[in-house]
């Protein structure tokens, strides 16, 4: 009887991970020739790392022309290999013309595609065909533009892309805001990582970061020029350096508007001296940034953060050069208001 109930759990599972693979991966081909962004966000960290947005977005060209104006769906789909979060499956691509189910791709004639479940989610780690065997295209220039050739992405598209990029190789910790709150920047069909709000938010709640490294924010009104002077719920924060704590929810507006911002909970002056004189030289080049103590983290602590990103560290581990790199690679990474 033990056996029996063993062997029924497992398919039980087994069909539910089949039906999470299918909704995923059919959410997935539904983004790829209508929304690229939405599409990348489907992809695992390691794909991630090896295909930059432009390239994905370049290499789904073909795909517009190959679905048309029809949603695919996904069909048969079978796991063939299973080990803890990593699995391989098979299935069928097919779209719905004139009432006729019309196959875009059969698992038969290609090899299984890989999946990784990754923040709850499963993701394609096939990097490079997804179940379609169609080639990222070269993107690097090889001369004059085409007529054909693909538009470059939005300031919308890039954002979207920038909040999903988890790359290693870029300065701080990858907060996975999609993963959070279910949706993605800018989304007018569901769960959106940005809206406005006017209640305080409970961040670390809701599996956030502390501080936040995006989400939900104030907007009511702009800030004014200290939190004293400002009307309430306000935001965004202006660039600049301030000796009186702002709320968490007005720092996240000047986020959202490509900048980064510096908290601490440090009363050791060289440091918060040599920050301020960091800082002021950036801002003076140009650089979009919020220096503010904020006593609701660490006590001890620096946190630098940008759109998705956070580089949280103790003051003994505080060096010109870590922010430096961390306003390098963030300012207006993530710029969706193109400021």
């Amino acid at each position: 009887m033990t056996v029996g109930f063993a062997i029924v759990l497992l398919a039980c599972n087994s069909a539910g991970t089949s039906t999470a693979i299918r909704d995923s991966t059919e959410q997935f081909f539904r983004a790829l020739a209508a929304d690229p962004p939405r599409a990348y966000t489907h992809l695992s960290e390691k794909c991630r790392d090896e295909l930059s947005f432009l390239e994905f977005a370049s290499g789904t060209v073909s795909v517009s022309l190959l679905f048309g104006e029809s949603e695919p769906s996904v069909e048969n789909l079978r796991v063939i290999r299973a080990d803890g979060d990593e699995i391989e499956a098979e299935f069928d691509v097919v779209v719905h013309v004139n009432g006729e189910t019309v196959p875009i791709i059969l698992a038969e004639s290609s090899r299984p595609t890989s999946f990784v479940k990754e923040d709850g989610r499963w993701r394609f780690s096939s990097c490079d065909d997804f179940g379609l065997d169609f080639g990222i295209a070269d993107v690097t220039p090889a001369g004059p533009a085409v007529e054909n050739e693909p538009e470059p992405p939005s300031r919308h598209e890039a954002a979207v892309a920038a909040e999903a990029d988890a790359s290693r190789s870029l300065p701080g910790e990858y907060v996975d805001l999609p993963g959070i709150y279910g949706g993605f920047y800018g989304n007018d069909d569901g769960p959106n990582t940005a809206p406005h709000t006017t209640s305080k938010v409970d961040y670390e709640g809701e599996g956030n970061t502390n501080p936040p490294a995006g989400g939900a924010h104030w907007g009511s009104a702009a800030c004014g020029s200290s939190p004293p002077d400002s009307p309430p719920l306000c935001g965004p924060v202006p660039w600049g350096i301030y000796s009186s704590e702002w709320e968490a929810e007005s720092l996240l507006h000047s986020m959202e508007h490509g900048g980064v911002v510096i908290w601490f909970n440090t009363t050791e002056r060289d440091i918060i001296d040599e920050l301020e004189l960091l800082v002021t030289a950036r801002l003076n080049a140009g650089d979009l940034i919020v220096m503010a103590p904020y006593l609701e983290m660490d006590d001890g602590f620096i946190a630098l953060t940008s759109w998705s990103r956070i580089d949280k560290f103790p003051v003994a581990e505080y060096s010109p050069q870590r922010v430096l790199t961390f306003l390098d690679a963030h300012v207006r990474r993530f710029n969706p208001e193109g400021f």
